[in-house]
């Protein structure tokens, strides 16, 4: 692969770690996946992995994790913790997105154009765990790869922290989409969609890929829609979690287009899609 030479040779798109120490966000999909192999092929070795489990994540993306810990104790590489978000007061201890979800009769907050979900079940635990381990100043590897260009642009214009720096070694290093595939296939290394069941970002085939593979989350997920809907709790527009409800998805019919909401941007922090 050749690295990319088109974009300007900030702090958040050199080719090897900006800052020491510093680590990697991961979300349990193929970029973040990449990421993880293609660093650990050019010799740099994080000094955390991190992978934030929301609870609610579907069944997939958590054998993918137990199997990447697995390639990296094999490859004598860096371990991937896993963190979650601690509920402070009652109830107190671990709450899952989805049970939040039930508890408080609301989809997830997605829906309605904010980012709280990715803020309090992503960034805040992995905030905790590098302040608790020592990892305040640095930087972190987020994967968004060279064909994103939405993303970028907003990366771009969002600047770094003086402390604490995004670095986006994909886009350096010219690995679009394809060149990750290409990268783990080479490990063989296989990976599927990275999200939790019921998130409102889902497109039709993945909704129906629910339904298929795990009726009984699928049917979870529409029980989170009603039952928000009966207390009002519309999302944007007036919509659920699928624009129609999900019990009335079908096979054919117009594909539903993702949000576009630049709030969705903060993911880049807690790799909730990557």
């Amino acid at each position: 692969m050749k690295e990319n030479l088109d974009l300007p040779i900030t702090m958040g798109f050199s080719w090897v770690p900006p800052k020491k120490p510093w680590g990697i966000n991961f979300g349990g999909g193929l970029n973040s996946t990449a990421v993880i192999v293609e660093c650990k092929n050019r010799g740099l070795r994080p000094d955390w992995i991190l992978f934030a489990d929301t609870g609610s994540e579907v069944p997939g993306t958590l054998e993918h994790v137990a199997r990447m810990r697995e390639w990296c104790k094999a490859n004598s590489y860096t371990d991937i913790t896993i963190v979650r978000w601690i509920r402070q007061k009652d109830p107190v201890g671990f709450e899952p997105l989805h049970k939040n979800c039930e508890r408080t009769h609301h989809l997830p907050s997605k829906a309605y154009g904010y980012a709280g979900c990715t803020m309090k079940w992503k960034v805040q635990p992995m905030d905790r765990w590098r302040k608790a381990n020592g990892f305040q100043q640095g930087c972190f590897a987020v994967g968004y790869d060279a064909g994103e260009s939405r993303r970028i642009t907003s990366a771009c214009k969002r600047g770094d922290d003086p402390y604490f720096t995004a670095w986006y070694p994909l886009v350096a290093w010219g690995v679009d989409r394809q060149g990750c595939l290409d990268i783990c296939a080479a490990e063989g290394i296989t990976v599927g969609k990275s999200s939790c069941f019921m998130c409102p970002n889902m497109r039709r085939n993945e909704w129906l890929a629910l339904k298929r593979d795990h009726p009984d989350l699928f049917e979870k997920a529409c029980m989170i829609e009603e039952d928000a809907a009966a207390h009002g709790n519309y999302g944007h527009g007036g919509l659920g979690l699928f624009k129609g409800g999900l019990r009335n998805i079908k096979e054919d019919g117009e594909e539903m287009e993702a949000k576009e909401d630049a709030l969705n941007d903060r993911c880049h922090h807690g790799g909730c899609f990557t």
